[in-house]
């Protein structure tokens, strides 16, 4: 029973935490054969690549057996004194075209041989010689499956989107065992339920954006994003909604830029400003670029509001420190708090003055200039496919379906989602004989994706299940 409660959780954390796949994982069915070390979750690759307990020192070295595990088996092994920073369990996986990886695993050491009690979660990536912490890894062992558990752990930005294949262990931080006496050659450590999940990574669309291409009055207007976008201007303003005078200078190096005066006394009330619509989108990320003369001001904090409230919400991670050059002003990919997903109507983005100090330290003065260039936000559609989403009935049909639908014999297909229009996802997975099995309950219009063995999408197509 408690193996069953597990498994559902790891079903959540796959089907559930959203855009998250299996990418590999071991749960030990099965105590004895040649893949029982295997990952048995996962995609098909990763299910050839084993679970390890390794030393620095001399490589593979612990011979592992499988033994009563959380309910079923678990890797089990002793040899962990003297291992401090060098025995470990070790485990790999390989995803081109995913992000945001997470881990979990639960762990435990036997009481009677007393096993280790002090480790922490490491990763590597193929070619690098050096371990690198994973924040918040470090785990305490005892004698149960409670104590070590490690539950959606994320790994770094680094180990986004690899080339070749990505290394996590769960290496000895001490030679304590869990009695608190000296870690003898003894000592057992088992390991369970270890999953990797991680999110496809999707090409988000422009939806807006501000280059100032030609140093005319033209380009208040965006010149990027979407058509309707590309209709609404850049502003200096106040809260009193009064409008200041914005000029296109040309900038060394990087063309023509939007600049204003007129920042004197200026804190917590004037500021840059832009909108923009984009009511099928979500995860609205926005990037910029600012400078400012010596007299102009330092400081800058982004803030955002939808139509038709009141109040300004700060961007977390949204303070800017601004110097008279177009280096130390620089935002990339800001994520938007979620508040402005799918937007019945406009988004507001401002960069508002923080303080009255200027670059020079001094207060901001009337003739202090902001310049603010290479304005962006993009954001990813429901399915993450560009829009219009693209009806191709040559490689998932029938349409409508029952059940089932069946997938071009002559494509690449190995994978795919089923979101909501809404962009809520229903079911992922790895296509098998061709099939992809509809999950009950799920009706009306959706949007299914393919995706080859490497994770790169091949269609989208809007299908409606009855």
């Amino acid at each position: 029973m408690k193996k069953q409660i597990f498994t559902i959780a790891l079903a959540f954390v796959a089907l559930f935490a959203f855009g998250q796949e299996t990418i590999t994982g071991w749960d030990f069915p099965v105590n004895s054969g040649p893949d029982s070390l295997n990952a048995n979750m996962g995609t098909e690759q990763n299910q050839g690549y084993d679970i390890r307990m390794e030393n620095d020192a001399t490589g593979n070295d612990g011979l592992i057996s499988l033994t009563e595990g959380f309910e079923t088996y678990a890797a089990t092994t002793n040899g962990w004194d003297n291992g401090i920073g060098e025995k470990y369990w070790s485990v790999k996986f390989k995803a081109p075209g995913y992000k945001n990886f997470k881990v979990s695993s639960m762990q435990y050491s036997d009481v009677t041989l007393p096993g280790p009690r002090d480790w922490k979660l490491q990763y590597r990536l193929s070619g690098q010689d050096n371990w690198t912490d994973i924040p918040a890894g470090e785990v305490t062992a005892a004698d149960n499956w409670i104590s070590a558990t490690v539950t959606n752990l994320p790994l770094p930005a680094e180990t986004n989107n690899p080339s070749s294949s990505v290394y996590v262990r769960w290496v000895v931080t001490t030679n304590t065992d869990i009695n608190g006496n000296e870690l003898l050659y003894s000592g057992i450590s088992k390991i369970d339920n270890i999953l990797v999940t991680g999110m496809p990574i999707i090409d988000a669309d422009t939806l807006t954006g501000w280059t100032f291409p030609t140093g005319s009055e033209e380009d208040l207007n965006a010149n990027l994003g979407t058509e309707q976008n590309q209709g609404y201007d850049i502003r200096q303003e106040n809260e009193a909604g009064e409008t200041g005078a914005v000029t296109f200078p040309e900038v060394s190096p990087i063309n023509w830029v939007a600049s204003a005066q007129g920042w004197a006394n200026g804190a917590n009330d004037k500021f840059w400003s832009i909108k923009f619509k984009a009511a099928e989108y979500r995860n609205f990320r926005i990037s910029s670029m600012q400078s400012s003369s010596l007299d102009g001001p330092a400081h800058f904090k982004l803030q955002y509001r939808l139509s038709g409230q009141d109040n300004w919400t700060n961007i977390p991670g949204g303070q800017i420190t601004v110097a008279d050059n177009w280096t130390s002003g620089i935002v990339t990919d800001l994520a938007i708090p979620d508040e402005a997903n799918y937007p019945e109507s406009s988004v507001f983005i401002r960069w508002i003055m923080g303080d009255n100090i200027a670059v020079n330290g001094a207060e901001v003065t009337t003739a202090g200039v902001s310049m603010i260039d290479n304005i962006l936000i993009t954001g990813v559609s429901p399915t993450g496919i560009e829009q219009p989403i693209a009806i191709q009935q040559e490689m998932v049909y029938p349409n409508p379906c029952h059940g089932q639908l069946f997938v071009n014999p002559q494509s690449d297909a190995a994978k795919y989602t089923i979101y909501t229009i809404t962009g809520q996802q229903v079911a992922a997975g790895t296509i098998s004989n061709g099939v992809i099995s509809i999950p009950g309950q799920t009706k009306g219009m959706h949007v299914v994706s393919i995706f080859d063995a490497a994770g790169q999408r091949l269609s989208s197509s809007k299908i409606v299940i009855e």
